[in-house]
């Protein structure tokens, strides 16, 4: 019998494909590596809204908020936009100190923020670990298996 994966829709083998439980019902993707990837994507969404509801000072559940990023989603991934919100947390959220009219008009400016800035936005990418060449004398150093007592190291240090 096949099935339908949830994350790109390839029907696949049941036998075949990894199968996750969630909420009783079984969900289907083609292996593995796509079910780590979509709890990678929801994992970055979660902190996404995260650092949103921190530079708001509460949880936003206004629907606004929702569709303005929804709109950056167009363009940008949720990896970009959240890399922008966290190199300019205290930017933002100064800014948005000021007495607003309205919880949307709050939106709206931080979206307006958002859409200014993150075009002219670099993501950085980690750093590699650099290499050192080390330019060391080859020890060939043996050890003895003979073990010595004091007194004939004392003697052939004496000499």
């Amino acid at each position: 019998m096949l099935v339908k994966c949830r994350l790109c829709g390839t029907k696949v083998d049941r036998n075949e494909a990894f199968k996750v439980v969630v909420g009783g019902k079984n969900t289907y993707y083609c292996n593995e590596a796509e079910y780590q990837k979509v709890l990678h994507e929801r994992e970055v969404k979660d902190n996404t809204y995260e650092c949103i509801n921190q530079i708001f000072g509460y949880k936003v559940l206004n629907s606004a908020l929702f569709k303005e990023i929804n709109l950056l989603l167009e363009v940008y991934s949720y990896e970009h936009i959240l890399a922008y919100l966290t190199e300019n947390k205290k930017y933002i959220t100064k800014v948005l100190e000021k007495d607003f009219v309205s919880e949307y008009a709050k939106i709206r400016y931080f979206a307006a923020i958002l859409k200014n800035n993150i075009a002219d936005f670099k993501m950085k990418e980690p750093e590699k670990p650099k290499e050192v060449d080390v330019d060391m004398p080859a020890m060939k150093y043996k050890r003895r298996n003979k073990r010595r007592s004091l007194s004939e190291i004392e003697e052939s240090v004496g000499d």
